[in-house]
Protein backbone atom coordinates (compact mmCIF):
# COMPACT_ATOMS: atom_id res chain seq x y z
CA UNK A 1 0.00 0.00 0.00
CA UNK A 2 3.06 2.57 0.94
CA UNK A 3 6.56 2.26 1.18
CA UNK A 4 8.68 5.04 2.73
CA UNK A 5 12.53 5.09 2.50
CA UNK A 6 15.06 7.74 4.10
CA UNK A 7 12.20 9.95 4.33
CA UNK A 8 13.79 13.39 5.73
CA UNK A 9 11.96 16.05 6.64
CA UNK A 10 14.27 19.19 6.69
CA UNK A 11 13.12 22.83 8.16
CA UNK A 12 15.75 25.50 8.71
CA UNK A 13 18.71 23.23 7.87
CA UNK A 14 17.72 20.67 11.01
CA UNK A 15 15.87 17.40 9.96
CA UNK A 16 12.88 17.11 11.87
CA UNK A 17 12.56 13.48 10.56
CA UNK A 18 15.84 11.88 9.75
CA UNK A 19 16.07 9.22 7.19
CA UNK A 20 12.96 7.33 8.07
CA UNK A 21 11.78 3.98 6.37
CA UNK A 22 9.02 2.09 7.01
CA UNK A 23 5.58 0.33 5.08
CA UNK A 24 2.31 -0.70 5.28
CA UNK A 25 0.56 -3.42 3.53
CA UNK A 26 -3.10 -3.44 2.71
CA UNK A 27 -4.93 -4.96 5.75
CA UNK A 28 -2.13 -4.41 8.12
CA UNK A 29 -2.21 -1.49 11.57
CA UNK A 30 0.73 0.01 12.44
CA UNK A 31 1.27 1.66 15.33
CA UNK A 32 3.18 5.26 16.19
CA UNK A 33 4.00 6.34 19.63
CA UNK A 34 6.55 8.70 21.11
CA UNK A 35 6.45 11.69 23.36
CA UNK A 36 5.04 14.64 22.09
CA UNK A 37 7.67 16.45 19.49
CA UNK A 38 8.95 12.98 18.27
CA UNK A 39 7.66 13.80 14.31
CA UNK A 40 4.55 11.54 14.97
CA UNK A 41 2.44 14.28 13.46
CA UNK A 42 4.71 15.76 11.17
CA UNK A 43 4.98 12.17 9.61
CA UNK A 44 1.71 11.36 9.13
CA UNK A 45 1.26 15.11 7.43
CA UNK A 46 3.78 14.43 4.94
CA UNK A 47 2.65 10.67 4.08
CA UNK A 48 -0.50 12.81 3.03
CA UNK A 49 1.46 15.24 1.40
CA UNK A 50 0.65 18.30 3.73
CA UNK A 51 3.96 18.50 5.45
CA UNK A 52 4.15 22.34 6.29
CA UNK A 53 5.43 25.31 3.95
CA UNK A 54 8.96 25.43 4.52
CA UNK A 55 10.10 22.37 5.06
CA UNK A 56 11.97 20.07 2.23
CA UNK A 57 11.36 16.77 1.80
CA UNK A 58 13.21 14.37 0.15
CA UNK A 59 13.61 10.62 0.14
CA UNK A 60 10.82 8.06 -1.08
CA UNK A 61 7.31 7.65 -0.40
CA UNK A 62 5.55 4.91 -2.79
CA UNK A 63 2.30 4.75 -2.81
CA UNK A 64 -0.01 2.22 -4.83
CA UNK A 65 4.01 1.86 -6.53
CA UNK A 66 3.74 5.87 -7.43
CA UNK A 67 6.81 7.62 -5.66
CA UNK A 68 5.32 10.96 -4.41
CA UNK A 69 7.77 12.57 -2.47
CA UNK A 70 8.13 15.18 -5.26
CA UNK A 71 5.05 15.32 -6.50
CA UNK A 72 3.27 18.25 -7.07
CA UNK A 73 -0.32 19.67 -5.25
CA UNK A 74 -2.21 18.42 -7.62
CA UNK A 75 -1.14 15.18 -8.02
CA UNK A 76 -1.48 15.11 -3.99
CA UNK A 77 -5.47 15.98 -4.52
CA UNK A 78 -6.10 13.23 -6.47
CA UNK A 79 -4.30 10.62 -3.99
CA UNK A 80 -6.17 12.41 -0.95
CA UNK A 81 -9.06 10.95 0.44
CA UNK A 82 -8.75 8.29 -2.29
CA UNK A 83 -6.09 6.03 -1.27
CA UNK A 84 -4.90 7.88 1.59
CA UNK A 85 -7.18 9.45 4.06
CA UNK A 86 -6.47 11.10 7.90
CA UNK A 87 -8.40 11.17 11.61
CA UNK A 88 -6.92 14.51 12.40
CA UNK A 89 -6.82 14.89 16.36
CA UNK A 90 -9.18 17.40 17.72
CA UNK A 91 -12.61 17.16 15.84
CA UNK A 92 -13.67 20.69 16.72
CA UNK A 93 -10.83 21.98 15.24
CA UNK A 94 -10.87 19.33 12.18
CA UNK A 95 -14.86 20.38 11.44
CA UNK A 96 -15.99 23.29 10.16
CA UNK A 97 -18.66 24.63 12.90
CA UNK A 98 -20.69 26.50 9.92
CA UNK A 99 -21.61 23.17 7.87
CA UNK A 100 -23.41 20.05 8.71
CA UNK A 101 -21.95 17.12 10.03
CA UNK A 102 -23.60 15.46 6.59
CA UNK A 103 -22.37 18.23 4.46
CA UNK A 104 -18.96 18.13 5.74
CA UNK A 105 -18.84 14.44 5.24
CA UNK A 106 -20.51 14.62 1.59
CA UNK A 107 -18.08 17.17 -0.06
CA UNK A 108 -15.46 14.50 -0.57
CA UNK A 109 -17.96 12.35 -2.43
CA UNK A 110 -19.25 14.82 -4.62
CA UNK A 111 -16.03 16.48 -5.14
CA UNK A 112 -13.19 13.17 -6.00
CA UNK A 113 -16.29 10.86 -6.90
CA UNK A 114 -18.63 12.94 -8.96
CA UNK A 115 -21.86 12.01 -6.70
CA UNK A 116 -25.03 13.59 -6.73
CA UNK A 117 -26.45 15.39 -3.87
CA UNK A 118 -28.71 12.20 -3.55
CA UNK A 119 -25.81 9.80 -3.77
CA UNK A 120 -23.70 11.27 -1.52
CA UNK A 121 -26.51 11.84 1.42
CA UNK A 122 -27.16 7.80 0.92
CA UNK A 123 -23.42 6.97 1.21
CA UNK A 124 -23.27 9.26 4.46
CA UNK A 125 -26.20 7.72 5.74
CA UNK A 126 -24.52 4.22 5.04
CA UNK A 127 -21.36 5.87 6.56
CA UNK A 128 -22.90 7.22 9.92
CA UNK A 129 -24.44 3.36 10.47
CA UNK A 130 -21.19 1.47 9.75
CA UNK A 131 -19.32 3.85 12.31
CA UNK A 132 -22.02 3.80 14.66
CA UNK A 133 -23.40 7.22 14.85
CA UNK A 134 -26.70 6.72 16.81
CA UNK A 135 -30.11 8.04 14.70
CA UNK A 136 -28.06 8.95 12.00
CA UNK A 137 -30.56 10.66 9.81
CA UNK A 138 -31.07 13.54 12.34
CA UNK A 139 -27.44 13.70 12.95
CA UNK A 140 -26.97 15.02 8.94
CA UNK A 141 -28.57 18.26 9.81
CA UNK A 142 -26.82 19.14 12.78
CA UNK A 143 -23.64 21.25 13.32
CA UNK A 144 -20.59 19.87 15.13
CA UNK A 145 -21.11 21.72 19.03
CA UNK A 146 -24.40 19.41 18.54
CA UNK A 147 -23.11 16.38 18.83
CA UNK A 148 -21.14 14.63 21.97
CA UNK A 149 -17.19 13.79 21.57
CA UNK A 150 -17.57 10.38 20.40
CA UNK A 151 -19.93 11.49 18.31
CA UNK A 152 -17.49 14.18 16.82
CA UNK A 153 -15.02 11.47 16.21
CA UNK A 154 -17.14 9.18 14.52
CA UNK A 155 -17.87 12.06 12.27
CA UNK A 156 -14.17 12.65 11.19
CA UNK A 157 -13.74 8.73 10.96
CA UNK A 158 -16.84 8.86 8.43
CA UNK A 159 -15.48 11.66 6.65
CA UNK A 160 -11.82 9.86 6.50
CA UNK A 161 -13.54 6.96 4.98
CA UNK A 162 -15.81 8.47 2.18
CA UNK A 163 -13.89 7.77 -0.45
CA UNK A 164 -12.90 4.84 0.54
CA UNK A 165 -8.96 4.60 0.89
CA UNK A 166 -6.69 1.78 1.23
CA UNK A 167 -4.70 3.24 4.13
CA UNK A 168 -6.31 5.54 7.13
CA UNK A 169 -4.22 7.59 9.12
CA UNK A 170 -5.36 7.91 12.52
CA UNK A 171 -3.59 10.29 14.44
CA UNK A 172 -4.33 10.30 17.95
CA UNK A 173 -7.97 9.43 17.71
CA UNK A 174 -8.78 9.33 21.43
CA UNK A 175 -6.52 11.69 23.33
CA UNK A 176 -9.94 14.11 24.30
CA UNK A 177 -12.34 10.69 25.06
CA UNK A 178 -13.16 8.93 28.03
CA UNK A 179 -11.71 6.14 28.94
CA UNK A 180 -14.80 3.89 27.70
CA UNK A 181 -15.42 5.78 24.22
CA UNK A 182 -11.28 5.61 23.92
CA UNK A 183 -12.09 1.89 24.03
CA UNK A 184 -15.29 1.76 21.64
CA UNK A 185 -13.18 3.87 19.14
CA UNK A 186 -10.11 1.91 18.81
CA UNK A 187 -12.40 -1.15 18.39
CA UNK A 188 -14.21 0.47 15.52
CA UNK A 189 -11.14 1.02 14.23
CA UNK A 190 -9.88 -2.52 14.16
CA UNK A 191 -13.46 -3.54 12.65
CA UNK A 192 -13.42 -1.34 9.88
CA UNK A 193 -9.22 -2.19 8.96
CA UNK A 194 -10.74 -5.70 9.14
CA UNK A 195 -14.06 -5.56 6.55
CA UNK A 196 -12.50 -3.35 4.36
CA UNK A 197 -8.99 -4.34 4.07
CA UNK A 198 -7.83 -0.91 5.04
CA UNK A 199 -4.07 -0.27 6.61
CA UNK A 200 -4.04 1.98 9.61
CA UNK A 201 -1.58 3.68 10.47
CA UNK A 202 -2.43 4.45 14.11
CA UNK A 203 -0.63 7.53 16.63
CA UNK A 204 -0.99 7.44 20.02
CA UNK A 205 0.32 8.17 23.55
CA UNK A 206 -1.33 5.91 24.83
CA UNK A 207 0.34 2.53 24.58
CA UNK A 208 -2.77 0.18 26.03
CA UNK A 209 -4.45 1.74 22.79
CA UNK A 210 -1.77 0.86 20.58
CA UNK A 211 -1.49 -2.65 22.46
CA UNK A 212 -5.33 -3.59 21.18
CA UNK A 213 -5.21 -1.38 18.00
CA UNK A 214 -2.05 -2.60 16.14
CA UNK A 215 0.04 -5.22 14.90
CA UNK A 216 3.43 -3.79 14.48
CA UNK A 217 4.69 -0.59 16.09
CA UNK A 218 7.63 2.24 15.70
CA UNK A 219 8.57 4.25 18.29
CA UNK A 220 9.88 7.55 17.54
CA UNK A 221 11.95 9.77 19.08
CA UNK A 222 13.51 13.44 17.87
CA UNK A 223 12.52 12.48 14.32
CA UNK A 224 14.08 8.78 14.58
CA UNK A 225 12.42 5.63 14.41
CA UNK A 226 14.47 4.19 17.50
CA UNK A 227 12.57 0.95 17.48
CA UNK A 228 10.17 -1.30 15.78
CA UNK A 229 8.92 -4.70 15.89
CA UNK A 230 5.64 -6.25 16.53
CA UNK A 231 3.53 -4.59 19.03
CA UNK A 232 3.04 -7.21 21.59
CA UNK A 233 7.21 -8.07 21.68
CA UNK A 234 8.16 -4.35 22.08
CA UNK A 235 5.69 -3.54 24.45
CA UNK A 236 6.40 -6.51 26.32
CA UNK A 237 10.60 -6.62 26.33
CA UNK A 238 11.64 -3.21 24.76
CA UNK A 239 15.01 -3.06 23.50
CA UNK A 240 15.77 0.63 22.99
CA UNK A 241 16.37 2.70 26.58
CA UNK A 242 13.49 4.91 24.96
CA UNK A 243 11.09 2.46 24.91
CA UNK A 244 11.90 0.74 27.72
CA UNK A 245 11.64 4.61 29.81
CA UNK A 246 8.13 4.68 28.09
CA UNK A 247 6.81 1.06 29.41
CA UNK A 248 8.14 1.94 32.65
CA UNK A 249 6.33 4.93 32.64
CA UNK A 250 2.59 3.59 32.17
CA UNK A 251 0.40 3.71 35.24
CA UNK A 252 -0.44 0.57 36.68
CA UNK A 253 -2.43 -0.65 39.84
CA UNK A 254 -0.72 -1.01 42.77
CA UNK A 255 -0.81 -4.31 44.56
CA UNK A 256 -3.17 -4.49 47.92
CA UNK A 257 -2.61 -1.49 50.28
CA UNK A 258 0.50 -0.75 48.24
CA UNK A 259 1.94 1.90 46.08
CA UNK A 260 4.11 2.61 43.27
CA UNK A 261 6.31 5.62 42.71
CA UNK A 262 5.72 6.73 38.36
CA UNK A 263 8.64 6.31 36.70
CA UNK A 264 9.79 9.40 34.53
CA UNK A 265 12.41 10.14 31.84
CA UNK A 266 14.90 12.92 32.77
CA UNK A 267 14.66 15.88 31.16
CA UNK A 268 12.75 16.88 28.44
CA UNK A 269 12.60 16.42 24.19
CA UNK A 270 15.22 18.98 23.17
CA UNK A 271 14.44 21.92 20.84
CA UNK A 272 14.70 21.22 16.83
CA UNK A 273 17.71 23.03 16.70
CA UNK A 274 19.63 21.75 19.60
CA UNK A 275 19.24 18.05 18.31
CA UNK A 276 22.93 16.69 17.95
CA UNK A 277 24.37 14.40 15.28
CA UNK A 278 24.40 10.81 17.20
CA UNK A 279 21.87 9.38 19.05
CA UNK A 280 19.06 12.30 19.94
CA UNK A 281 18.00 10.68 23.23
CA UNK A 282 22.14 11.08 24.52
CA UNK A 283 21.62 13.47 27.62
CA UNK A 284 18.31 12.11 28.47
CA UNK A 285 19.57 8.20 28.72
CA UNK A 286 20.36 6.76 32.11
CA UNK A 287 22.90 4.43 29.91
CA UNK A 288 24.35 6.66 27.96
CA UNK A 289 27.62 5.33 26.13
CA UNK A 290 30.42 8.14 25.44
CA UNK A 291 29.84 7.46 21.40
CA UNK A 292 26.13 8.49 22.17
CA UNK A 293 26.13 12.13 21.54
CA UNK A 294 28.71 11.88 17.98
CA UNK A 295 27.96 9.16 15.97
CA UNK A 296 24.38 8.21 15.00
CA UNK A 297 23.67 4.28 15.82
CA UNK A 298 22.56 1.76 12.96
CA UNK A 299 19.78 -0.65 13.63
CA UNK A 300 20.14 -4.09 15.22
CA UNK A 301 17.74 -7.49 14.97
CA UNK A 302 16.35 -7.58 18.41
CA UNK A 303 13.99 -10.97 17.44
CA UNK A 304 12.46 -11.72 14.22
CA UNK A 305 10.86 -8.72 12.51
CA UNK A 306 12.25 -6.29 15.26
CA UNK A 307 15.07 -4.14 15.50
CA UNK A 308 16.17 -0.95 17.55
CA UNK A 309 19.02 1.32 16.88
CA UNK A 310 21.01 1.96 19.69
CA UNK A 311 25.18 1.73 20.55
CA UNK A 312 24.69 -0.74 23.45
CA UNK A 313 23.02 -3.40 21.32
CA UNK A 314 25.71 -3.08 18.95
CA UNK A 315 28.35 -3.05 21.56
CA UNK A 316 26.85 -6.48 22.90
CA UNK A 317 26.76 -7.63 19.46
CA UNK A 318 30.64 -7.28 19.15
CA UNK A 319 31.55 -8.65 22.34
Amino acid sequence: MIEVENLSVRWLGAEAIRDASLSIAAGERLGVVGESGSGKTLLALTLMGMAPEGMDVSGTIRVDGHDMAAAGDAAWRRLRARRVAMIFQEPMAALNPLRTVGDTVAEPMRLHDGASRAQARRRVLDLFEETGIPDPERRLSQYPHELSGGQRQRVLIALALACDPGLLIADEPTTALDAHVALRITELLVRLARDRNMALMFISHDLAAVSRTTERLLVMYCGDIVERGPTARVLRDPSHPYTQGLTAARPALAAAGGRRRLATIRGSVPALGDMGKGCRFAGRCAQELAVCGETRPTSADTGPGASAACHLLTQRATT
